[in-house]
């Protein structure tokens, strides 16, 4: 049955314009590049699990990742998401549900956008994570230092 499944999902992903690469070494997860993103594809029955390498863990801080995480939370667009931690990387998990009613080639278009908006939300999040961690230097001349209260 696995290997049934497997077939589905990689003939789904494989009418993806943004996916090449795909490689079915594992017997359970497919790899692939998105945008020329390393990634990876589980196949859950009912839906399909899609990850991608969203940055090393020490390029962000635990602060945040935990900002992320909860914006992901919040945000409706984006509750099928989710951040984990594999090794010394952030990966960026979306869960896509097959709709059993559709065809496949609805599926695949809704897969696509799902995809367009994946790597869409990396980018980001990416900017997001550059600013947050941007330095906060003071504007020369803006703090006054009273040098009665410098000590020596």
């Amino acid at each position: 049955m696995v290997f049934l499944e497997l077939l589905s999902m990689l003939e789904i992903l494989k009418m993806q314009t943004l996916i090449k690469d795909i490689n079915l070494s594992d017997t359970h997860i497919m790899h692939f590049t998105l945008n020329g993103i390393p990634a990876k594809a589980m196949d859950y029955d009912h839906s399909i699990c899609i990850g991608l390498f969203f940055i090393e863990k020490k390029m962000i801080s635990d602060s945040t990742i935990y900002y992320i995480s909860l914006m992901l939370m919040a945000i409706e667009d984006t509750q099928d998401f989710a951040l984990q931690l594999k090794g010394n990387y952030w990966w960026l998990w979306y869960r896509y549900t097959i709709n059993d009613r559709r065809n496949i080639d609805d599926n695949r278009q809704d897969l696509s956008k799902k995809l367009n908006k994946l790597n869409g939300l990396v980018d980001i999040i990416n900017s997001l994570a550059a600013t947050l961690k941007a330095p906060k230097k003071p504007i020369l001349g803006e703090q006054k230092i009273e040098v009665s209260r410098v000590t020596v």
